[in-house]
């Protein structure tokens, strides 16, 4: 485990504490509101790690990070209640429904003045909005559909190209599904084409082997020892093939060298001079078996830089404001499209991710930059909110669901089948975590490396 791995998995943790932070301020502000008696706050479960009591409120750090919870007076159908008037169960209906959607209306608006804010700042955009192919991998969906590198993708399955985050999520989604293509040929010709996208690895999601125009750099200068600096490479080289393939992504690098077994490599590469003249080079580099990062190595760190200009441009509040609600509705109803492609079998059931995962995601981004980082905060606590709205039993739409039908029927479901049912709902999801947390960490052994 390398110190990087650690500050991923640190930040990983801070982003997602953040957030249930914030889902828990909705009950508990709501709780205090509806004049509630709120036990405990606590960011997350187990052994509190971290406390101090105040109005008679214990406020704690738990020991295990991955959640939280707000615990009132007489909310547990579980535990004896003493029907005080200031217990949770004793409340009318409409308060009890305030304190258990508050949770995820507080993700939602801070998603919402997250991406506000970013879009007032002014988040990096494409000067132009056309999908230029850069890179088509052998042998892919694409490749056998006739998409070439330089080809300009007009529509996907007849709407306008949106921006490279809508063509991935399409084929991420479509596992074995035909989807149109409108492209225009470097040649100026229009046609379509149809790609079939194929799983990516064992991840569970789609992949037409399609990548937009990127120079992969080398970001700093290699050591001398280093099979690199013997090779004469240099920083702010970029990397145009190693045996041959084409390079498009530091992923790329990394398990072609990965699969050297330690036998030479071909790497092409540019030079610019200062002069800026641009040069074609190759060296043969012989990888090393590196014992901290379990794999073969060359000795360089790698950074990806699009082709394509980006443009800062400050939005004004009324566009910011209209901006992120678009962005919001995209974010929120996201998880709906990929749950209905999972039943149609156009996404596999492995490809859902946990707190593992979210965590080794929210760490990996926020060391990248932020711009990345609030997109990825705003769109885990909007599905955080949706996620906690749907009548699963034990989340709070559970709880909206149990109101509901005691308005309905004048009187609530009996303190057994609620405990019944939420053993049932808990046993699922328990089921559900160690799965989800598996594949968490199977996928994430790269990112350990």
């Amino acid at each position: 485990m390398n110190i990087y791995w650690f500050l991923q998995i640190i930040l990983g943790l801070l982003g997602l504490s953040l957030l249930v932070f914030v889902h828990e301020l909705g009950h508990f502000s709501a709780a205090k509101f509806c004049g509630v008696r709120v036990l405990t706050f606590s960011i997350g479960f187990g052994k509190k790690l971290l406390k101090f009591t105040k109005n008679g409120t214990v406020y704690c750090i738990s020991a295990i990070p991955f959640g939280g919870y707000v615990a009132m007076a007489g909310e547990n159908p579980e535990t004896v209640r003493e029907n005080k008037p200031d217990d949770f169960h004793v409340q009318p209906i409409w308060k009890r429904a305030l304190i258990a959607f508050a949770g995820p209306a507080f993700n939602v608006v801070f998603a919402y003045f997250l991406l506000t804010g970013i879009y007032m700042l002014g988040n990096p955009e494409p000067v132009s909005d056309k999908l230029v192919v850069g890179i088509v991998e052998p042998k892919s969906a694409a490749a056998e559909a006739g998409v070439a590198s330089g080809d300009t993708i007009i529509s996907i399955d007849g709407e306008k190209a949106k921006g490279w985050d809508r063509l991935r999520e399409e084929m991420a989604i479509g596992i074995g599904r035909s989807i149109a293509l409108e492209i225009r040929t470097k040649e100026g010709k229009d046609t379509t084409v149809t790609v079939v996208p194929r799983e990516l690895g064992d991840l569970g999601i789609g992949t037409a082997g399609i990548h937009p125009r990127h120079r992969v750099l080398v970001a700093a200068e290699p050591s001398e020892d280093s099979p690199a600096g013997k090779a004469g490479i240099q920083q702010n080289d970029t990397i145009l093939s190693v045996n041959g393939r084409i390079i498009g992504y530091f992923q790329d690098m990394i398990s072609i060298i990965s699969a050297s077994e330690g036998e030479e490599v071909e790497v092409v590469f540019l030079r610019a001079s200062e002069e800026g003249k641009v040069d074609t080079l190759s060296a043969a580099i012989t990888p090393f078996w590196s014992e901290e990062n379990e794999r073969y190595l060359i000795g360089i760190q790698m950074g990806v830089v699009q082709y394509d200009e980006l443009q800062v441009v400050p939005q004004p509040l009324g566009t910011a404001l209209a901006m992120a609600a678009e962005k919001s509705y995209n974010m929120g109803t996201a998880v709906f499209r990929y749950i209905n492609r999972i039943f149609k079998g156009e996404v596999k059931l492995r490809a859902m991710s946990g707190p593992v995962g979210i965590v080794q995601v929210i760490g990996l981004v926020w060391l990248e930059n932020l711009q990345k980082i609030v997109f990825l905060l705003a769109l885990i606590s909007i599905n955080l909110g949706v996620m906690n709205l749907l009548p699963l039993a034990i989340t709070d739409g559970g709880v909206l669901l149990f109101l509901l039908i005691e308005k309905l029927r004048g009187k609530p479901i009996s303190q057994k089948n609620q405990i019944r049912i939420q053993q049932v709902a808990l046993a699922f999801f328990v089921t559900l975590f160690a799965y989800v947390t598996f594949m968490d960490l199977s996928r994430g052994s790269m990112l350990m490396k």
